[in-house]
């Protein structure tokens, strides 16, 4: 048989490519892998108990685009899962990346109040700091905050 088109990797990428060449272009592809099946690291198969393995790990699909949404809803059913991380701390579960909940869970309300406001009056509201920017603040608080933060969630990681 005769191909216009020879793409190497039935991964994501390779399997739309092909895909969008064949029904759009309306041309002939062969798609080459060194794996037996199609979706590259995606791959899932049902084991002889029927349950579902991800052979290569878990993975996770996000976006906020419809678009890519429809267009992938034509390949897949689609398995709903929320992701949440928690670290203990002090013996309580807060939640990680460290955040204005993560501080009310661990300080009495009148610091932990202390502690955000000198964190707003500092940065923009939303923001992701990173630890090392946090160490570098003039602001004794925020100082002992990060340093807080470094040696409870960092070291322990």
């Amino acid at each position: 048989m005769k191909y216009d088109f020879m793409i190497v990797g039935a991964g994501f990428a390779g399997a739309v490519l092909a895909e969008r060449i064949a029904t759009q272009l309306d041309k002939k592809v062969l798609i080459v892998d060194k794996r037996n099946h199609i979706a590259g690291n995606c791959f899932d198969y049902y084991d002889t108990n029927g349950v579902l393995v991800h052979k290569y790990g878990p993975h996770a699909f996000h976006t906020n685009l419809k678009k890519v949404w429809n267009y992938l809803s034509i390949f897949t059913d689609w398995h709903f899962y929320n992701h949440k991380v928690l670290a203990f701390v002090d013996g309580k579960k807060i939640p990680i990346p460290f955040n204005f909940n993560s501080l009310a869970l661990l300080f009495p309300k009148n610091i932990s109040e202390k502690f955000i406001e000198k964190l707003l009056s500092s940065y923009e509201f939303g923001l992701k700091i990173p630890i090392l920017k946090l160490l570098e603040n003039p602001d004794s608080d925020i100082k002992f905050l990060a340093d807080f933060i470094y040696k409870n969630i960092f070291l322990l990681l």
